[in-house]
């Protein structure tokens, strides 16, 4: 689970490695990144309900973590993360409107 305050910033590009997996999938070093990245693309790509990436998996490719759109993470039902998204979301939409 993500730990509350620890990736809340910061650009997601930052968080990919620049190691390329075979798969050509973007590659995250650990879960907790993952799953940050998995939020912050959602605020940022601005998904309709059940679509998009849903999860994170470990590739046994290059041993490091991949988005799919197989399963459904519960993260992404958690209250405080859809309240998190909606308003994040919020602020992206104003920031574009005032750019």
């Amino acid at each position: 689970m993500i730990t509350k305050g620890v990736f809340q910033t910061g650009n997601q590009k930052d968080w990919i490695l620049n190691k390329n997996c075979v798969t050509g999938k973007r590659s995250f070093v650990d879960e907790e990144l993952a799953l940050e990245a998995l939020v912050q693309n959602h605020i940022i790509n601005d998904y309709p309900i059940n679509q998009g990436p849903c999860d994170v998996y470990k590739c046994i490719e290059c041993d490091n973590w991949h988005f799919t759109s197989k399963g459904r993470n519960a993260l992404l039902d958690d209250p405080e993360i859809i309240a998190r998204i909606k308003k994040d979301r919020l602020a992206n939409q104003w920031e574009r409107r005032l750019r």
